[in-house]
């Protein structure tokens, strides 16, 4: 009967986290956790076609602020769901697990064009988390966080989040990884080199 009760709760908790907040956006250290976790397990480790790489590993090592780790699950498609759908809805869970001093550690590490990707991913405009933006939570939870945010965002520029998909995200931010020369990005084409 115990194992029954604690199979369910295993079952259960990715489920809550989800769910647990009636606004989309605000969570709990646990209830991130649990998205981050169930996103490695689902999306990563038990996907056939992935290589076999240390997910479990590198997103544990992501949550607890290893600048190394999380540059890899930000850049490395491998790291992302296959149509980046469950990506997206987990990078805005691992802000909450890394904690507002040592995410902008993080992004201090990074170049300019890196940073608005992965603001471009945690905010990615189909989803809930947007609207933290605009009711303030994010500058209250994050507000190193926010203070970066905001030196890239100017507020005389449009606060919406940018409308690129989550594959355009990956491919932009996976070429980051395997390029050392800088990029540029225009509205249609993707990539092109800039030199």
């Amino acid at each position: 009967m115990l194992t029954r009760i604690i199979l369910l709760i295993a079952l259960t908790t990715p489920l809550r986290a989800i769910v647990a907040s009636g606004d989309g956006y605000s969570f709990t250290a646990a209830e991130a956790r649990a998205a981050v976790r169930e996103h490695y397990r689902t999306e990563c480790e038990e996907v056939e076609s992935k290589p076999r790489l240390p997910y479990r590993e590198t997103f544990e090592k992501a949550m607890r602020g290893d600048v190394k780790a999380l540059y890899t699950v930000f850049t490395d498609e491998n790291y992302h769901s296959g149509d980046n759908e469950s990506w997206v809805g987990t990078a805005w869970p691992l802000l909450h697990v890394v904690g507002d001093k040592r995410f902008a550690v993080f992004l201090q590490t990074l170049n300019e064009q890196t940073q608005r990707d992965i603001f471009q991913t945690i905010f990615y405009s189909g989803s809930y988390y947007p609207r933290a933006l605009k009711n303030g939570y994010f500058e209250r939870k994050f507000p190193r966080v926010a203070a970066i945010y905001k030196r890239l965002h100017p507020p005389n520029a449009s606060n919406q989040a940018i409308q690129s998909t989550p594959k355009a995200f990956a491919s932009r931010l996976a070429a980051l990884r395997n390029k050392s020369g800088v990029f540029a990005t225009t509205p249609c084409r993707g990539l092109s080199p800039s030199r």
